[in-house]
């Protein structure tokens, strides 16, 4: 009579922490080269931020767009600050250099970026004079 073994299973581990999500994230997140001007470093302005966060980051005004364009065909007014939260609860985004996820202080960037590319959401958001 012969006996038949069965082949070890393997099992992977699934269990998510922090440190491997940092290192999953750093095998497929480019870095982002410090601004630099001529030999110096330089403090970035929050426009020079923006303007590479939203290079690196495309899905964001999609993101934005994709959650403002129903409430405009609405004809509701929304606020950015809103749509920006929901965005980053529904945790679908990922990017590359800021801190935060969304940093909060492009908000009133993408309001003007959006008002200004989409014609179906001029005037959704309100604005105020940029200081900066």
């Amino acid at each position: 009579m012969s006996v038949t073994t069965a082949a070890p299973v393997h099992t992977i581990d699934h269990t998510i922490t922090d440190e491997r999500l940092a290192e999953d994230l750093a095998l497929v997140t480019p870095a982002l080269a410090p601004a630099e001007k001529g030999d110096e470093p330089y403090e970035e302005s929050l426009d020079e931020r923006f303007q590479r966060f939203h290079a690196a980051n495309p899905h964001v005004y999609t993101g934005l767009r994709d959650l403002a364009l129903p409430i405009a065909r609405l004809g509701k007014k929304t606020s950015i600050k809103m749509l920006w939260e929901v965005l980053r609860y529904q945790e679908l985004v990922r990017t590359q250099g800021e801190e935060f996820v969304l940093n909060n202080s492009f908000t009133s960037r993408y309001a003007r970026l959006l008002m200004e590319q989409e014609p179906a959401l001029r005037g959704l958001f309100a604005t105020r004079e940029l200081r900066s």
